[in-house]
């Protein structure tokens, strides 16, 4: 279901029971419906998201009607929207590009609503089949995600993302992730090589499983596309914050999605594609890995703000041939 909205004048929602006279009789209860819970979402373009959440345990009773859906952004609110009972996924079209919106979400009857559930989510740009060359290629090894370029060693220093085909001990691993902790760097994050050679990487913090020094392996999840994947809180959040490569991806066979902050701050949720059983594209000298991703253009704004991602100053950097994609 696809739903538009309109700004309007400020929007209350509450609940209305009907009077009863004291008669001496039984007083007859007003049903208020259990909640919805566990809201989610999913930014499908700088203007538009998808909202998902668990259904009320009230849907079965015969005065139910279903579910009612607001939003505000700051002093800004619209026109409640509804669905119909068991309708518990929508699409909110027509919001303004790089501003937080919070929706709250009830379920109703005619006369009464039950308490709210919220989440706050912004839209984000999408961009679709961006490519990375491998090393020995012309072609570039590195993305410039604020515009999708496909970027050569020539112009490294704008590189937030990179393919690194190197041999790592004689070995093949194929990694992708931050130019600082590749082998075009090193171990300050300074190029090594040509024309940028002694200049530093840009900072690209990809998200890790953990908080702990120890567990440095990138947060991932396996999903068909990124339209899949719903989030209910802020990236980043109770994330290790590392510049790190997902390695070994000659071995990787499913698309996998994992998240960055770039080094002007901005937010990026990225789709590694695997086609045919590998992640790796093409012949060489001209393979490829490609990606899509959504990548929010206003400066910290993690899509869900229900906690703000702390200050992490400069991520330390992990150097390819420590750790791999599990």
């Amino acid at each position: 279901m696809k739903l538009r909205l309109f700004a309007l004048s400020l929007v209350v929602v509450g609940a209305f029971f009907a009077g009863c006279e004291d008669t001496g009789t039984n007083t007859p209860v007003t049903f208020i419906p259990a909640p919805p819970s566990n809201p989610m979402a999913v930014s499908l373009s700088e203007t538009s998201i998808r909202l998902k959440w668990s259904p009320s345990p009230s849907e079965s009773n015969t005065a139910f009607k279903g579910y009612r859906i607001t939003a505000t952004s700051g002093a800004q609110s619209f026109n409640p929207i509804t669905t119909a009972p068991g309708q518990t996924i929508v699409d909110i079209l027509g919001l303004d590009a790089g501003k937080t919106y919070t929706f709250t979400i009830v379920a109703y009857t005619n006369d009464t609503v039950s308490s709210s559930i919220s989440i706050d989510w912004a839209g984000a740009r999408r961009f679709r089949g961006i490519r990375a060359y491998e090393t020995a290629s012309t072609n570039g090894s590195g993305i410039r995600l604020s515009d999708g370029a496909n970027l050569t060693i020539a112009n490294g220093t704008q590189w937030d993302l990179c393919l690194d085909t190197r041999t790592d001990g004689g070995q093949d691993n194929w990694a992708f992730g931050s130019p600082q902790a590749s082998t075009y760097t090193d171990a300050q994050g300074r190029f090594i090589r040509g024309a940028q050679a002694g200049q530093l990487a840009k900072v690209t913090t990809v998200f890790c499983d953990s908080t702990s020094p120890q567990n440095i392996t990138p947060y991932f999840v396996v999903a068909d596309s990124l339209e899949g994947v719903f989030e209910s809180r802020a990236l980043g959040t109770g994330k290790a914050h590392r510049q790190i490569m997902l390695e070994n991806l000659q071995n990787q066979n499913k698309n996998v999605v994992f998240y960055v902050m770039t080094a002007e701050k901005n937010f990026a949720k990225v789709l590694l594609k695997a086609a045919g059983g590998s992640v790796l594209q093409g012949t060489a000298p001209n393979r490829y890995v490609e990606i899509d991703y959504s990548y929010q253009t206003a400066v910290n704004v993690p899509y869900a703000l229900i906690s703000r991602v702390r200050s992490i100053g400069t991520p330390r950097i992990v150097k390819i041939g420590t750790q791999t994609l599990r």
